[in-house]
């Protein structure tokens, strides 16, 4: 069995995949990825045919270095790379690779559809791919943590919270201060969605990222919840371009 690798690298924790084909052996959430994590994960699993990282700092020379004494090929990720999606975007160079991974993954859950696909991370990026699989442009905005430590840092008295695991469906109004900045920041990014929802149409809403499971039932249209998104879309990549060989 010849397995790929893919490595998705974010600002809090990183992604380690196994996979077969399109089916998914083994990941694994990793708070400190060095090249001995990658080597204690690959090891005892057989020929490693392709790998491919993808990170949102320009740090991986270490990580990637391990890669290549694992696996036959190696490919870190950006938009100069082979991809089953075409980019439309001004500045191509800046382009996060995680956001392309994304679009990646949600087109190959998705395929002909219009999607808005809506990484609810450290930070939320929303982007919008059309039917014909182009990536087409987004924004970026802080996450609900970012929010939180923001409203405290930058005022006299706001209280440092942390991002609840839940919030009860429908309560929109804070009745304590707490509550307020949760609900605040909340609803900014819920809001957002809804917004951008309305200027699209017939447009596919497909989340991932640590909060996406907070946010989505807060949205008043069906959401497709997917945690590996970026994960799947890295191996896509790398399927691509083997069948493109």
């Amino acid at each position: 069995m010849s397995l790929n690798l893919t490595i998705d690298q974010g600002n809090t924790v990183a992604k380690m995949a196994l996979w077969d084909g399109i089916e998914l052996i083994d990941i694994v959430n990793e708070a400190h990825l060095c090249a001995q994590t990658v080597e204690q994960f690959t090891h005892g699993r057989g020929a490693i045919d392709a790998a491919i990282y993808c990170s949102v700092s320009d740090d991986g020379s270490a990580v990637l270095g391990s890669i290549r004494h694992i696996a036959k090929r190696v490919c870190r990720l950006s938009s100069r790379c082979r991809l089953p999606i075409k980019i439309d975007y001004g500045t191509p160079g800046t382009l996060g690779a995680d956001r392309i991974a994304a679009a990646v993954g949600a087109v190959s859950l998705h395929p002909g559809q219009n999607l808005l696909v809506v990484d609810a991370g450290t930070a939320v990026t929303y982007d919008f791919v059309t039917a014909d699989g182009t990536f087409r442009g987004g924004n970026i905005t802080p996450g609900l943590k970012m929010r939180l430590d923001a409203l405290h840092r930058y005022t006299a008295r706001l209280p440092q919270l942390e991002v609840p695991a839940s919030i009860e469906h429908r309560r929109v109004l804070g009745k304590d201060t707490a509550d307020a900045m949760i609900l605040g920041a909340v609803y900014g990014i819920v809001g957002a969605v809804s917004f951008y929802m309305s200027k699209l149409r017939d447009t596919k809403v497909v989340m991932t990222g640590g909060n996406a499971p907070l946010l989505s039932p807060l949205l008043d249209f069906e959401v497709d919840v997917d945690e590996h998104l970026v994960s799947k879309g890295l191996n896509s990549i790398l399927l691509y371009n083997e069948n493109k060989k």
